[in-house]
């Protein structure tokens, strides 16, 4: 099946958990200009459907897969995560858009639309991974789960320096270098790809 061709950029943030990819990426963009995913996770009680993800059964979720609405799915800590082909298309009609996806999501997304998809690499040290990961969870066995992941995650590094319009950010800084990072990053590409 023939993909149509996105209009904007699409940045796709990338890097390990723990690395304030999300908050970061939460600080720079508008709301509205966020790839909302589908996921089988269960919701917690700050999100909203519709608004954080599209909550979707297992069921639901294979309905997509198998009816080809999704522009890539991937599994992470044993649910399926996936980007809806229409919510790409419609989010970069009139502007860039984003999305904080694994390093396999954003090839298949990058394989069907080619170099509008950017991968934004989120580079940060384990020592600094370990102290966020122990300031917000609750859980040490998923500290030591997300920290064992550390060492993959950060190799990733590596795939996305293979693509031309990449870009790596230092994790390591403080959140408002970091930001301001982001945004200059957004800006240059936004105009080189217009």
């Amino acid at each position: 099946m023939k993909r149509k061709r996105l209009k904007y950029p699409f940045f796709v943030i990338i890097g390990p958990s723990g690395s304030g990819k999300t908050s970061v990426a939460e600080a720079v963009f508008p709301a509205e200009f966020k790839v909302i995913s589908h996921t089988t996770r269960p919701i917690r009680k700050e999100e909203k459907d519709g608004i954080d993800y599209y909550f979707e059964t297992k069921e639901q979720f294979k309905k997509l897969v198998d009816t080809d609405a999704l522009a890539e799915n991937d599994q992470y800590h044993g649910y399926q995560y996936g980007v809806g082909i229409e919510e790409l298309i419609r989010k970069t009609t009139s502007h860039f858009a984003y999305d904080v996806l694994t390093i396999d999501g954003f090839q298949q997304i990058e394989r069907q639309f080619g170099n509008k998809v950017i991968p934004i690499f989120f580079k940060v040290s384990k020592k600094n991974i370990l102290a966020r990961l122990q300031t917000r969870e609750d859980d040490n066995e998923t500290v030591k789960e997300r920290s064992a992941l550390y060492d993959v995650e950060a190799q990733n590094i590596e795939k996305v320096i293979t693509y031309p319009n990449h870009c790596i950010i230092n994790a390591d800084q403080p959140f408002e270098t970091v930001i301001d990072e982001l945004k200059s990053v957004i800006m240059a590409r936004n105009l080189l790809l217009d």
